[in-house]
């Protein structure tokens, strides 16, 4: 039961981000209108104190079809300042409380454990930046394109077909085009994932992490293999500001793996290689609003 729980996490885990790009932005699709009707999720977890402003217009007042796309876009504003206004809650509280964990592990641990903080929010920081600029260059194509439904203020594509879903404005040709090749590109990694061994013992983590590797690569490459075919329905001027992007998008990854690097050698320098690398192992979960 645990092996075969293990493998679907790790399939899980690799699987969505294959040319989709990732799950809906709830910031496009409206916070009750589609993800959550009504506030049906908040009420079933007991949490019926909490206020959405969203929910009781809708609710509670005539919201016609013309009225849908504005508000649409409010509520992926108020989305984006939420999740940054956590972030730099979740950020002060830990700058307040890693001084507090260092006291309490005390002596030698004390010293290793302030270095391994310092690394994790000069990481956070790095990204910080990186998603800063990336999003400059895809907000600009964006406005260049006349893109009607925007993305999220903080939305960054997990893939380089993303960039053409969402930030180049398409023709209904061309959107059925993209959806095509979009179900081909499904199709093909399944194909991919079945020929991955699995490994013998998914309790074995290096065994794990080789079969994450080759999983990953065959995303990567039929990522890359999608989003190139993706770029031949468009435009001479809209493959211009593809281009644009796909560096930028580049640039953004580079950015990321660099600052993933630094901050794992200075994990591997406090805690050792085998411990640090039990955290490769479970690879970092990424927020929106950084690894924090």
């Amino acid at each position: 039961m645990r092996k075969a729980l293990l493998a679907a996490l790790v399939v899980s885990a690799l699987s969505p981000l294959v040319l989709a790009g990732g799950p809906p932005d709830r910031g496009q699709q409206g916070r009750g209108r589609r993800g959550d009707p009504r506030g049906f999720f908040d009420r079933m977890m007991g949490r019926r104190d909490r206020i959405d402003v969203f929910n009781t217009a809708e609710r509670y007042f005539e919201v016609t079809e013309e009225k849908e796309a504005p508000l649409g876009m409010l509520d992926g504003q108020y989305e984006a300042e939420e999740r940054a206004a956590m972030a730099a809650i979740r950020l002060e509280l830990i700058k307040k409380y890693a001084p507090l964990i260092g006291d309490v592990l005390g002596g030698e641990q004390k010293a290793k454990f302030e270095k391994v903080v310092e690394g994790m929010l000069a990481r956070y920081d790095a990204v910080e930046v990186a998603k800063k600029e990336f999003r400059e260059v895809l907000t600009k194509l964006e406005t260049e394109q006349g893109v009607e439904q925007k993305a999220a203020p903080d939305y960054i594509p997990y893939a380089k077909t993303d960039i053409v879903r969402r930030f180049i404005k398409l023709s209904d040709e061309q959107k059925r085009g993209v959806d095509d090749i979009r179900r081909d590109g499904w199709g093909g990694m399944r194909e991919k994932m079945r020929a991955i061994p699995r490994p013998q013992d998914w309790r074995d983590a290096a065994a794990r992490q080789k079969y994450m590797d080759a999983a990953r690569k065959a995303r990567e490459e039929m990522s890359e293999q999608s989003a190139e075919t993706m770029v031949n329905l468009l435009s001479d001027e809209q493959k211009k500001g593809y281009q644009t992007a796909a560096a930028a998008y580049e640039a953004y990854q580079a950015k990321v793996k660099a600052a993933d690097e630094a901050y794992q050698k200075v994990l591997v320098e406090a805690v050792g290689e085998e411990k640090a690398r039990g955290r490769r192992d479970r690879a970092p979960q990424r927020t929106r609003g950084g690894e924090l």
